[in-house]
């Protein structure tokens, strides 16, 4: 069952039904999900499609593989000098019959002969003023894709469409095990986030404990080998990313930290800029910067893209020698319940309270709607007061902060009048309080006056 991706889906079946020549690149993480939905848009399409997966491998190979697939689905025995001319093969013969050639991790193709660019931009600039075909390319390096689209590149403008895929926000993702509580819906999403191939892997017919064990406590489970080979097969070149990302699970996510623990541990000044910036172009990491001062880079943070990896890194990596020799039920028991219970589920909590308002906001649900989002901090030294907005939105009246919190408890009136306190010493305009609750609210607070929501809020939206 295909789940999720209903606006790019919508988008390739508009540029696929399309009467004119469309080239699309799609880029994102490995397993997040490119090839299935491809294969999607593609399912029902009446004309000749010619998909084609390049391999990590010398450049005659995958383009001898490429000439098969086409000599198969045309029934010919041509074979073309070079991938220029067996992609203009194609584009002509669209003339005929619709045709979409799909070129599913392009990056190898690249890596093993630079002038396949050169090829895309010929090809492109040729064939989209008479042509009709459509040309789909899609890569999991992601860096490499970005850079193919970048101002400098040699194919810039070139793509008519763009699709970047990110991982699923929390509500996309409860779909793999839609009869689970709110509350083990969360806790899936923060042990394995929001990559389509991590969330599919789960049986829904187990506890959501369960999943956690078998899947990622358990010594060399699919996900722990998954994480350690993709971040092995996307670091290894610079070793200072692995210690960053190491550093990023011990809880030290600030520029500071990471410069001086490193000079700590090895004696000498580390710049951390280049791999940080390499981290974030391959979005595994995320910058985090305050609404209100985003060049501030004190208060600039970095976060894990994807819950899963930072599941493993603030878990899992760190006791590497106890997962070897403990059960996963009392690995778990040991490193994880307290921690989870305590801290790590209130932060994807409040991370999952920003998705759940942006849904809503683009629901129409939220008014004004707001056009900005984040936290909000704001240091008074001479008042030796720091202040601290778990999430606060932007519109066109001011801002709306909200406070977050995932207790057992209800959210009563001292947790409010302590936010209509601490509004009064922020520096910005809050015209609003907002609250979002795991399990409800006591005192009756007015829903006039304060935004109310909780966590079975999350999961109740209607369809979109």
């Amino acid at each position: 069952m295909f789940i999720g991706r209903k606006e790019e889906l919508l988008e390739l079946h508009q540029l696929l039904n399309s009467k004119r020549f469309e080239s699309v690149l799609i880029y994102g993480r490995r397993r997040i999900g490119k090839t299935e939905l491809i294969r999607e848009s593609v399912k029902n399409h009446s004309g000749k499609v010619i998909y084609f997966e390049a391999k990590k491998s010398i450049f005659p190979d995958n383009l001898r593989e490429l000439q098969t697939i086409v000599q198969s689905v045309f029934q010919i025995n041509y074979e073309f000098r070079s991938f220029y001319d067996l992609c203009a093969y194609l584009f002509n013969a669209s003339e005929e019959s619709p045709i979409i050639l799909i070129i599913d991790e392009l990056p190898y193709l690249i890596n093993s002969n630079p002038s396949v660019i050169s090829d895309l931009r010929n090809l492109i600039d040729t064939y989209r003023g008479h042509s009709s075909a459509k040309f789909i390319v899609s890569g999991s390096y992601i860096d490499i894709m970005k850079r193919l689209i970048e101002s400098d590149s040699e194919i810039y403008g070139r793509f008519s469409h763009i699709i970047p895929l990110q991982p699923f926000d929390y509500y996309d993702a409860s779909a793999f095990y839609p009869d689970y509580s709110p509350e083990d819906k969360l806790l899936m999403y923060a042990c394995f986030g929001g990559v389509a191939f991590f969330n599919s892997l789960a049986d829904p017919d187990l506890s959501a404990k369960d999943n956690i064990l078998n899947l990622l406590i358990k010594k060399n489970s699919i996900l722990q080998l998954e994480i350690e080979n993709t971040i092995a097969n996307e670091t290894n070149k610079i070793p200072q990313m692995n210690s960053i990302i190491g550093l990023i699970g011990e809880g030290y996510t600030k520029y500071s930290q990471l410069t001086s623990i490193l000079r700590t541990r090895t004696g000498k000044d580390i710049n951390v800029d280049y791999p940080l910036r390499r981290l974030l172009e391959m979005e595994i990491l995320r910058k985090e910067t305050p609404i209100n001062d985003p060049s501030n880079k004190k208060r600039t943070f970095y976060r894990f893209n994807d819950h899963l990896i930072e599941f493993y890194y603030r878990f899992i990596f760190p006791n590497a020698s106890s997962n070897s020799i403990l059960s996963p039920d009392s690995f778990y028991k040991m490193f994880v319940e307290k921690e989870m219970a305590e801290h790590y589920l209130p932060y994807i909590f409040e991370e999952a309270a920003k998705e759940f308002l942006i849904r809503i906001n683009r629901k129409g649900m939220i008014q004004p709607p707001f056009y900005n989002i984040g936290t909000y901090s704001y240091n008074d030294a001479l008042q030796k007061r720091n202040i601290q907005f778990d999430a606060v939105t932007e519109d066109e009246n001011g801002y709306i902060s909200y406070e977050c919190k995932y207790k057992n408890q209800p959210i009563g009136d001292t947790v409010i009048y302590q936010e209509e306190v601490q509004r009064n010493y922020a520096d910005m305009n809050i015209y609003k309080l907002g609250f979002i609750s795991r399990n409800g609210f006591s005192g009756n607070p007015d829903p006039e006056k304060y935004n109310l929501y909780t966590l079975n809020d999350f999961y109740s939206l209607p369809d979109q």
